[in-house]
């Protein structure tokens, strides 16, 4: 929910940017206009200056622009106040609501007193406690191929993985990820452990989701293998879009740093 009423927010504030910008070159006076028959006239009412009194002028069909942006001045005036009332009220809401107040009152009971208590949310300790929870006894494929260093301290295998641990590491408040964390699959209908390239927990939501990136998306084999993994992830109701997300370049196509950042903010930070 905050995280919609912030983009309510930035919507309400971009309005009222555009509405400032019409502002600036807004025509004088108001439009006004006649209907004829079939036929429609507009007319700009204007203050004349030396006598001070309104004056109409008919509005000729080549200056049809004028026409609009007087219709739209009164649009705007009529809308603004509804914007900056919207805009206030929300911004009001941010600073009221208290949205980590209720894990806050039981992070701060005695030990004693959290072994008698269910959490209503679920708190961030038991989250993390979850996560810290893996898989025993697996052994990272080719370790020697990790020679990327990201902001978070761990070695990954490419440049391009760097970049999508340190858009993630750049929301540590609210996100934990790990690198090739090992994860227990059924495969063939046995069990076995595979290696997502970032495994991810949202600590809002305590949702878990999974990052694979194809970086060379245009080699034959190495497509085929991306294909077989996510047959793996679907038969084990590892979802695309729900559980599982994806980002992908080719030799041609590197990846884009934005692309990065819409993924994050649109599949794992969200909060419904």
């Amino acid at each position: 929910m905050i995280n919609e009423i912030k983009k309510e927010i930035e919507k309400y504030k971009k309005m009222l940017v555009i509405i400032g910008r019409f502002e600036e070159k807004k025509p004088e006076g108001y439009l006004k206009y006649e209907k004829r028959g079939d036929a429609v006239f507009y007319y700009q009412i204007c203050k004349n200056e030396k006598t001070g009194k309104m004056e109409k002028r008919y509005i000729k069909k080549r200056e049809r622009d004028l026409a609009k942006r007087l219709a739209q001045k009164q649009y705007y005036s009529r809308i603004k106040p509804i914007v900056e009332k919207n805009l206030q009220l929300l911004e009001q809401m941010m600073k009221k609501y208290d949205e980590e107040g209720i894990n806050r009152q039981y992070e701060r009971l005695p030990i004693h007193r959290k072994t008698l208590i269910t959490p209503i949310l679920g708190s961030k300790e038991e989250m993390i406690r979850r996560w810290e929870k893996k898989p025993s006894g697996s052994v990272v494929p080719y370790p020697e191929f990790r020679v990327y260093k990201t902001e978070q301290g761990e070695l990954v295998r490419s440049k391009s993985e760097v970049i999508i641990a340190n858009a993630l590491y750049a929301h540590k408040d609210v996100l934990l990820y790990e690198y090739e964390r090992p994860l227990e699959v059924l495969e063939n209908g046995h069990k076995s452990i595979i290696h997502p390239d970032f495994t991810i927990i949202n600590l809002v939501t305590g949702r878990i989701k999974y990052w694979e990136h194809a970086g060379i998306l245009d080699a034959g084999k190495y497509a085929d293998d991306f294909v077989k993994r996510e047959r793996i992830y679907i038969d084990n109701d590892l979802l695309p879009g729900i559980d599982l997300v994806h980002s992908y370049e080719t030799s041609n196509t590197p990846l884009n740093i934005g692309t990065i950042k819409q993924i994050i903010k649109k599949q794992i930070l969200q909060t419904d």
